[in-house]
């Protein structure tokens, strides 16, 4: 009866073991989950800055070609006349 015991304390024993276990893995599986979403919004900002500073770059690229056109036609003007 005894050992009958001590082997059920034994199994018990190893049931808390692996209870704390879990608990910790399901702490780091809590902050992966928690630095992955911040690291979404991180991605998510940078995308949206990424966006409007395309959009700012191409009205600048238009206004490039015109001062390009502008000094090209005013190039060919003055060696016109």
């Amino acid at each position: 009866m005894e050992d009958r015991l001590s082997r059920l304390e034994d199994k018990i024993d190893l049931l808390q073991d692996a209870v704390i276990k879990l608990a910790r893995v399901e702490e780091r599986i809590v902050t992966v989950f928690n630095r992955q979403s911040d690291i979404d919004r991180k991605v998510d900002r940078i995308e949206t800055e990424v966006h409007n500073l395309s959009l700012s770059m191409s009205g600048r690229y238009a206004e490039r070609i015109f001062w390009i056109l502008f000094a090209t036609i005013a190039a060919a003007l003055s060696n016109y006349f």
